[in-house]
């Protein structure tokens, strides 16, 4: 009987291979659901803090909504870790709208910052009687 000698160092190098695969994509996948939350949430606060500062008699002001998303965005820790592409505020009777793009800068420079994240979050006046 003849012995088969062999390595077994391919079979070792697929493995590396595999487990650096399976390392690099997690790490990808949570630096994309960081960024799609830090958008989010960015947006949802720059929404609430311009409604409640452009709001008279339970209907925001345009001009006034415009003004203070872009202070926000401007002043905001939230914000400061976004390259905002667009941004986009509406106002339809007691609602006010903000879309909002943008590119979330990852501080271990992993990741997302080719990517266009857009996010709308909407906030609402409601008068006590």
């Amino acid at each position: 009987m003849k012995s088969d000698r062999g390595t077994i160092a391919p079979l070792i190098a697929t493995y590396l291979a595999l487990i650096l695969l399976s390392v690099f994509g997690s790490v990808a996948v949570v630096t994309a659901l960081v960024a799609v939350n830090r958008v989010q949430g960015t947006a949802d606060m720059a929404i609430l803090y311009a409604h409640d500062r452009s709001v008279t008699a339970g209907i925001p002001n345009q001009a006034q909504l415009s003004h203070e998303i872009a202070l926000f965005l401007q002043k905001a820790p939230s914000a400061q870790r976004l390259v905002i592409l667009s941004t986009a505020a509406r106002v339809k009777a007691e609602t006010s709208t903000l879309r909002m793009c943008a590119r979330y800068q990852n501080p271990l420079g992993i990741g997302v910052d080719s990517a266009i994240i857009c996010r709308e979050s909407k906030a609402k006046s409601f008068l006590v009687p």
